[in-house]
């Protein structure tokens, strides 16, 4: 096979990044569609992600235009969500919850993502589509490539059987030791500590833009960027979410004194005492609101992407260059 050029993968990336701004006016639905699916605010992130990576392979696969691109994200995360779970078997708690939040906005948020899981896949598309997106039960049809006779049987089964609480699968949390080692060598801007911290195999995702693979590369790159390349003096901190230590990284305000909010959420894997994954949410707005509104951290948004106007006024665009220059030659225009 013939090794594909730096010039290729540039024209590949710039297409990537033309879809994702294209379809920037559907993140907010397609986003709430996968949380009621998933029923994890990281699952739907997830979810999302495969969904706009599979639309943008698949249009070089259409000879019409899409008319309703809406319909067609849904359906494509309809499926993957379908083919996901049967492939997988979710694990579940045999214990009830007792620490549901007494706000009623939450409450009826988690009641409704805890009823969602007892539904079969297909059933709980039909469900979400009708009683929360209020879709036509020709539209669910076509997006489930199915008869509306056979909607209608899915519907009738799923809101029969919302009746019974049943709480989230488990998830294995990282170590909040290793966690506090990575905040304090952040604070302290040690690069070098904090690369100390990650597998030699480790990965480091920003999600929806890229990812970089093995210590010296996310040491080089996201860590770098992270740290000294952006406006407003990052801090971060080890907060918990969902029973889960994740790491926020405050920035002060460039035109109000003393003020300062949450920019991104960083989330950890860990083997053997060492980081695994890494995965930065600054480009995954709705994932983050919900994050950080659960834990009440006020939330300035970046946008969806490297050209959105919020994050490219907070790039330190000297140091910015130099670094692009020597790190990223390939992100330079033709």
């Amino acid at each position: 096979m013939e090794e594909l050029s730096p010039e290729f993968a540039d024209e590949v990336r710039q297409a990537w990044h033309r879809f994702l701004q294209r379809t920037e006016a559907f993140r907010p639905d397609l986003h709430r569609y996968c949380r009621s699916l998933t029923g994890s605010v990281w699952d739907a992130e997830d979810l999302v992600q495969d969904t706009l990576l599979r639309a943008f392979a698949k249009l070089g696969e259409f000879a019409n235009p899409i008319d309703n691109p809406k319909s067609y994200l849904f359906r494509i995360a309809s499926n993957l969500w379908v083919d996901r779970f049967r492939r997988t078997q979710l694990t579940v708690d045999e214990s009830p919850r007792s620490d549901a939040a007494p706000d009623q906005i939450t409450e009826i948020r988690d009641a409704a993502r805890h009823l969602m899981q007892l539904l079969p896949p297909q059933e709980r598309v039909a469900v979400v589509l009708k009683d929360v997106f209020d879709f036509h039960l020709e539209e669910i049809a076509s997006i489930l490539q199915t008869s509306v006779g056979a909607i209608k049987a899915a519907l009738h089964r799923g809101r029969r059987k919302l009746a019974s609480p049943q709480t989230l699968q488990k998830h294995l949390h990282p170590n909040e030791t290793l966690i506090d080692q990575f905040v304090a060598a952040f604070n302290a801007r040690d690069l070098d500590r904090l690369a100390a911290l990650l597998r030699e195999d480790a990965v480091a995702e920003t999600v929806g833009m890229g990812t970089s693979h093995g210590r010296e590369a996310i040491r080089n790159s996201s860590l770098y960027y992270s740290l000294f390349l952006e406006k407003g003096n990052a801090r971060a901190e080890r907060r918990t979410f969902e029973n889960e230590p994740i790491v926020v990284i405050w920035y002060e305000h460039l035109d109000i004194p003393n003020k300062q909010s949450v920019r991104e959420v960083f989330r950890f894997e860990e083997i053997d005492g060492q980081i695994s994954r890494l995965s930065f949410f600054c480009f995954c707005p709705e994932t983050e609101a919900e994050i950080l509104t659960a834990i009440d951290l006020p939330f300035s948004a970046l946008g969806y992407g490297i050209w959105a106007d919020e994050f490219t006024s907070l790039r330190k665009e000297e140091e910015f260059l130099k670094w692009r220059a020597s790190e990223h030659p390939e992100w330079d225009e033709k």
